[in-house]
C-alpha cells in the first residue's frame, strides 16, 4: 500500500491542489497518439474512486500506484515549477508512511 498526501499549497498567488494534478495525470492518455484503451480506462477509474473517498491521504494498492507512476512519468508539463517538482517526487516516492 502507498501512500500519497493530497496537499494544497498556495503559491504566488496561486493554489496547488495535488489531488488535481493526479486527477489531470489520471485523465491523459499515456499514449496520446493511441488514447486510451479499456483497460486504461478501468485502472484509472479505480485511482479516481479512491481519490473521491480519500480524506488528506491518497491510500493505492501496489498495481494502482504502478499506473499512477507510470501515467506520471509519461506526462510532460507546460512549465518549470518548484511545487510541480515536489509533488512529482512526493508520487514517485511514495511509500506506507505520508511525512
Amino acid at each position: 500500500m502507498k501512500q500519497i498526501p493530497l496537499r494544497t499549497i498556495e503559491t504566488d498567488g496561486e493554489t496547488l491542489v495535488y489531488g488535481d494534478f493526479i486527477r489531470t495525470i489520471i485523465r491523459q492518455p499515456m499514449n496520446r497518439e493511441k488514447g486510451v484503451d479499456i483497460d486504461e480506462m478501468r485502472k484509472g477509474i479505480r485511482i479516481l474512486d479512491k481519490l473521491d473517498a480519500s480524506n488528506g491521504v491518497l491510500e493505492l494498492e501496489d498495481a494502482d500506484y504502478d499506473h499512477l507512476k507510470a501515467k506520471l512519468e509519461t506526462m510532460t508539463w507546460g512549465m518549470v515549477d518548484r511545487n510541480l517538482l515536489e509533488f512529482i517526487d512526493a508520487v514517485l516516492n511514495a511509500d506506507g508512511q505520508v511525512t
